[in-house]
């Protein structure tokens, strides 16, 4: 026995399937956007107790600095005004490269336009010569022709086109000179804020080679100051115990947080992690530094400004100054591993951040009281130091 259906029927199951796939699809892209809203809550939830853990930190931090000598104080004062100096000189620069580039845009536009301005005159005033020459003569032709109307026709025709095209050519060359006249202003715009971009980094360079100098004498009088107590031994132990206590206590406040995007670490990484920055070598790990002490990282000396670089992705987990390594930016790696940037002379992420490899996160510098722009280097599991060498190309 054969069953037939009714079309409209048919059709009401037709369209009742659609409707229920139509439901089933928009009730996984609601619950993919739901997903998603709960993925960047928990993110934020994350960022938000990762900042307040480092807040306490940074806290506890003040609180020991108050017991340090005034040396120390002030010096870390006038280098976290250099490393704001350096911020805004940096961005000035940048912004003086973005404004040169658009002036030598505007000049090649203006360049071309010129050209096209020339080319159209001359191609226009052949046109009106042309037209006059010979327009003269064929319309003679044309009255004396009246017995011919197909010819005086065609000479309408030949007549309305040339017109036409005068009329273009003029219009063309219009919005050139309308373009051109754009441009110059741009030009002159452009001309005007460099003057003013420019006016700024100079007296912003002024402003940072003062802070130096006074950081200078502040290095200086630190330096009588060890010397004169003969405690040269002593700074070095406090400074590597602050940075171990620092380093802990950083641990602590990640492991207390649930990350939902965990960090996979370094462990397949041996060997294959690119440098931080370019340069020679001035100290190695376990390197003797000191009576009964050893370096625990690297000092890779380089140019005062020369970009840093995270050696892989991660999160930025400490980013302020530290008594004997200056302006420091720890990066957490995951399954306990961190690598640490030391000495630099401005810092451009702060608590939170996600870096990828090779992004850059400061720059180089000599803050926490060093004589030469260089960088301080280390590397750590679970809070022990590992020889960077074994882990670098």
């Amino acid at each position: 026995m054969k069953f037939y259906l009714r079309k409209p029927v048919f059709l009401f199951l037709i369209l009742s399937c659609c409707a229920n796939g139509a439901a089933v699809l928009a009730a996984e892209t609601t619950t993919e956007k739901d997903g998603a809203q709960i993925e960047r809550e928990a993110a934020k939830k994350e960022l938000l107790q990762l900042k307040k853990d480092i807040e306490n930190l940074q806290k506890n931090l003040k609180s020991t600095r108050k017991q340090q000598s005034r040396a120390v104080t002030q010096l870390r004062r006038a280098e976290k005004q250099i490393a704001t100096a350096a911020k805004i000189l940096r961005s000035t620069n940048r912004q003086l490269q973005q404004k040169n580039q658009q002036l030598k845009k505007l000049r090649r536009q203006q360049s071309n336009l010129k050209q096209n301005k020339i080319k159209q005159k001359k191609a226009l005033a052949s046109q009106i010569k042309s037209a006059f020459i010979n327009g003269r003569q064929e319309y003679l032709k044309m009255l004396l022709n009246q017995e011919d109307p197909e010819a005086l026709g065609r000479m309408l025709v030949y007549f309305d086109y040339m017109n036409k095209a005068r009329v273009k050519k003029v219009s063309e060359l219009q919005q050139t000179l309308e373009q051109l006249d754009s441009i110059d202003q741009k030009i002159q715009q452009e001309i005007s804020e460099l003057n003013i971009l420019k006016t700024a980094k100079e007296a912003e360079s002024k402003r940072l080679n003062s802070l130096k100098r006074k950081r200078q004498q502040l290095v200086n009088a630190l330096t009588r100051e060890i010397e004169a107590k003969s405690e040269r031994l002593t700074e070095l132990q406090v400074n590597a115990e602050e940075l171990q206590s620092l380093v802990d206590s950083v641990r602590e406040a990640i492991d207390n947080i649930d990350f939902s995007q965990p960090l996979e670490g370094l462990k397949s990484l041996r060997g294959k992690l690119a440098w931080p920055v370019r340069g020679k070598t001035l100290q190695k790990y376990g390197s003797r530094i000191a009576e009964g002490l050893k370096s625990n990282g690297l000092i890779i000396g380089a140019k005062e400004g020369n970009s840093i670089n995270a050696v892989h992705y991660g999160r930025v987990v400490y980013a302020d100054w530290l008594r004997g390594f200056g302006l420091l930016v720890i990066l957490d790696h995951g399954e306990g591993y961190m690598s640490l940037y030391g000495y630099n002379q401005a810092l451009y992420k702060q608590v939170g951040d996600w870096v990828e490899a090779g992004e850059t996160i400061a720059s180089v510098g000599q803050s926490g009281g060093q004589q030469k722009p260089a960088l301080y280097f280390e590397l750590r599991h679970q809070g022990s130091p590992l020889n960077p060498r074994k882990w670098l190309k």
